[in-house]
């Protein structure tokens, strides 16, 4: 037992190393990012379906959204094309933009609706995968966090409002026929390193859900 606890010691600090050495490793990869989110205490992404079941039109979401979750996201709904409805139960949000906004296309691609349960809870990347729902709904309960973005040195409101490095997400909210006030208002809503819950006022006004039979 003392021989396991040495090697697996050895291996967690020869990881650490080696992140330390090659930093994209973390930051660049898909098992990179996983094992980051496990460092943190976090969970990467994954999908089931309702109580143990391999197959049905509802799908359930947990966990952070990384690299992986567009290849996850691919193999999904090809394996599933039955899949109409992804429940986010806990997405707090993303540590990959990029593959969050692709992996979020697939879901509009696929024409597939969105919700959040009671008790349910998404925010940053996570609110944004929500958009790309058909139809979108969520229970009363359910918490909807937006906030701004930081990249090295400078935070997305220190950037002009022309500068290119909006477009990404200027050009996502458009094809999810957002109003692009959305995309402004979640920069001043709230600093990269805090959270704005969104009130039901919010939601109804950014049209973040869409149903008419909405639960709001």
């Amino acid at each position: 037992m003392k021989k396991i606890l040495l090697r697996f010691t050895g291996l967690i600090v020869s990881l650490v190393a080696l992140f330390l050495v090659f930093p994209e490793l973390l930051f660049d990869s898909a098992w990179g990012q996983r094992f980051y989110l496990w460092t943190d205490g976090a969970q990467a992404a994954n999908f089931s379906f309702k109580d143990g079941e391999v197959s049905g039109d509802t799908v359930f979401m947990n966990g952070d959204i990384y690299k992986g979750t567009l290849t996850d996201m691919e193999e999904l709904l090809k394996a599933h094309p039955e899949i109409t409805t992804l429940v986010m139960n806990y997405v707090p949000g993303s540590i990959d933009d990029e593959a969050n906004l692709l992996a979020s296309r697939e879901i509009r691609k696929n024409k597939i609706n969105t919700y959040v349960p009671e008790g349910g809870m998404i925010a940053s990347g996570g609110t944004d995968m929500f958009l790309a729902g058909v139809k979108r709904n969520a229970h009363e309960t359910a918490k909807i966090g937006v906030h701004s973005w930081g990249g090295g040195d400078k935070m997305a409101t220190e950037y002009p409002r022309e500068d290119e490095v909006h477009e990404i997400y200027l050009d996502y909210y458009e094809e999810m026929s957002i109003p692009l006030e959305f995309y402004w208002y979640t920069l001043e809503a709230a600093s990269a390193d805090s959270i704005h819950w969104m009130t039901v006022e919010e939601i109804k006004k950014y049209q973040v859900t869409n149903n008419d039979e909405n639960e709001r």
